[in-house]
């Protein structure tokens, strides 16, 4: 499933206040985030929250407890590491979107939960990775990813890095099963977008101030660039973390336990490279009365999820 690859492949730029890419559409993905200013937050404590409504805190023993007693595992989801036995439980069974629970413990031996992570099914794309950051516990680990050849990478959480770390070599190419989770979804407002710093900006600057001499930096006016119907995705506050604009190409139906979870079909286009293809889960909770439909511009701030692509697909007991 993998090979050496000197492409890039998809990408949202996490050093550059604004990067833009030009599919062969005139779809554009804007940076906004400089990459100093994001941090790699090792917490699951926002995506709980919004898939069951509650405070993560207050439900984590019902939900390792239900996982545990009514979830299932697959053989791709089970693995053996420094002498211990590893294995991930989730529930439930039929849906994209799960809670999951990883159970660890030496071979032979009882095995106890170690973490619960929810766990969302994603599409296929050959992803070519650059670089991966473990979490502390070692239980996760957020991979960085290629998009364009010499742009700055795409980050998601692997939630089966344990199983995915001997795999996760720089330049080697994947097929990985990516989705988000929205943390914000609404219908998309505005046409224009205001850049004030960046590449981007600088390369506007400089062009208006040779075509007003006599004026100062200070006299730049903001450039402001068409973002109506354009596909976007730019850096948010974390690694991980994203802003994007979409146009909804499906809708279908979903729920975790009493949540009810819309998955949102969208493509992100380029150049130089096949579209990625992205699945958004977005719960009860977060749309509130907004209902989203196929055809449909959306704003949306999401967190990635990836692991790389599981070779079974039937669930065991």
């Amino acid at each position: 499933m993998s090979k050496k690859s000197k492409s890039g492949a998809p990408e949202a730029t996490d050093k550059e206040n604004s990067v833009k890419q030009q599919p062969a559409d005139g779809a554009e993905a804007q940076a906004h985030a400089e990459e100093n200013a994001r941090v790699h937050h090792e917490g699951l404590g926002d995506a709980w929250a919004v898939l069951t409504g509650r405070n993560p805190a207050e439900i984590m023993g019902q939900i390792v407890g239900t996982v545990l007693h009514e979830g299932g595992t697959r053989p791709s989801w089970q693995w053996k590491h420094g002498g211990k036995d590893h294995i991930m439980m989730a529930w439930p069974q039929d849906q994209p979107v799960r809670a999951s629970v990883l159970v660890a413990g030496e071979e032979g031996e009882k095995l106890d939960p170690v973490s619960a992570v929810p766990l969302l099914d994603g599409l296929p794309n050959d992803l070519t990775v650059e670089g991966v950051f473990p979490w502390q516990n070692g239980l996760g680990a957020n991979v960085a990813v290629s998009m364009i050849e010499g742009k700055n990478p795409m980050w998601f959480f692997d939630p089966l890095y344990g199983r995915d770390k001997n795999d996760l070599t720089p330049e080697i190419t994947h097929t990985f099963l990516l989705a988000g989770l929205a943390f914000a979804v609404r219908k998309a407002l505005l046409d224009h977008m205001t850049i004030t710093q960046g590449p981007q900006y600088e390369a506007h600057a400089e062009a208006w101030l040779e075509a007003n001499p006599g004026k100062g930096r200070l006299d730049v006016p903001p450039l402001q660039v068409d973002v109506s119907d354009r596909p976007m995705i730019m850096p948010g506050r974390n690694f991980c973390e994203y802003q994007m604009r979409a146009v909804i190409e499906e809708v279908q139906d979903y729920q975790l336990e009493k949540m009810p979870v819309k998955a949102l079909y969208v493509t992100f286009p380029f150049e130089n490279r096949p579209s990625m293809r992205l699945v958004i889960y977005a719960s009860k909770m977060i749309l509130g009365d907004f209902e989203p439909e196929a055809g449909q511009a959306i704003d949306a701030y999401i967190w990635l999820q990836g692991r790389v692509i599981d070779i079974d697909q039937g669930p065991q007991q």
